[in-house]
């Protein structure tokens, strides 16, 4: 006992939140479909979550409760094995986190049941300069290997949740898809979401032929793989054209006369620390 109580009193309290395990709550009958290591209580951005699980996905639901953020959800397919041991990344802050962990019994299966939940704290900021934060060339890579295939039921939105899902990306369901980004002032990547709103378009072109077309009715999302100038995207898309598998298109944003769209940037929510 005096040898416990001179380390402790040797520890910064940092250093003992790092010792000390978060307390993970199971909810009932989850017995033999999730275990987990109790993470640390005290962390710095990141999150280490290590275990076993007999479901094929789990989805992660993050929050920042002393910022009063939403949650951040996050897609952890397990391809076949049991055992997992990922990195969580925070992104809201030095704060109190909530982490809810939920099951599914099939991919892309859209109920979900509640496994575990525990608390940590987060003592420092994600650094800025963080390269691992967007993953734009992964999204990219996916969704080209997606072209002419049926992605789920054949919905826009399921192209859109694969890519991101497989990719470990971190989103707020259904249609927060990442960063959100000023078309007029950011500059648009390939792997950015663009999401439609009952858009119509109006393009007129020199030879005096004018192209109508309306984009969503009322939502349309599709993952951009080129810029070709200023808000002239090529698109990969599903649910388009009366076409119900990924196929590629081009859009003018610049001759949009109704309606509203928004572009995101997709942010990593567990990180490769290899």
């Amino acid at each position: 006992m005096l040898i416990v109580v001179l380390i402790l009193l040797c520890c910064s309290s940092q250093t003992l939140g790092e010792i000390l395990s978060a307390a993970v709550m199971y909810y009932s009958d989850t017995r033999g479909l999730l275990t987990i290591d109790p993470p640390h209580a005290r962390t710095g951005f990141t999150i280490g979550i290590k275990g076993s699980c007999a479901l094929p996905e789990l989805i992660i639901q993050v929050r920042n409760k002393s910022a009063g953020l939403p949650s951040r959800q996050v897609s952890c397919r397990l391809n076949g094995r049991r055992g997992f041991d990922i990195t969580y990344l925070l992104k809201d802050g030095i704060g109190d986190y909530e982490v809810i962990i939920f099951g599914k019994k099939a991919i892309r299966d859209r109920s979900l049941k509640g496994l575990c939940t525990f608390a940590v704290r987060s003592d420092r900021e994600m650094p800025k300069s963080f390269k691992g934060l967007y993953i734009n060339d992964q999204i990219v890579a996916s969704v080209k290997s997606m072209i002419g295939k049926r992605v789920g039921s054949g919905e826009c939105w399921d192209l859109v949740q694969e890519v991101l899902d497989i990719n470990g990306a971190d989103w707020g369901h259904p249609l927060n898809f990442g960063e959100l980004l000023d078309p007029d002032k950011d500059l648009i990547k390939t792997g950015d979401i663009i999401q439609f709103k009952a858009v119509t378009l109006v393009e007129k072109f020199p030879s005096g032929a004018v192209k109508h077309q309306t984009i969503g009715a009322p939502d349309h999302t599709a993952v951009i793989i080129g810029v070709a100038g200023t808000k002239i995207y090529r698109l990969a898309e599903q649910n388009s054209d009366g076409k119900r598998f990924v196929i590629t298109s081009t859009v003018n944003c610049n001759a949009i006369i109704s309606g509203t769209y928004r572009i995101y940037r997709p942010v990593a929510g567990i990180i490769n620390t290899e």
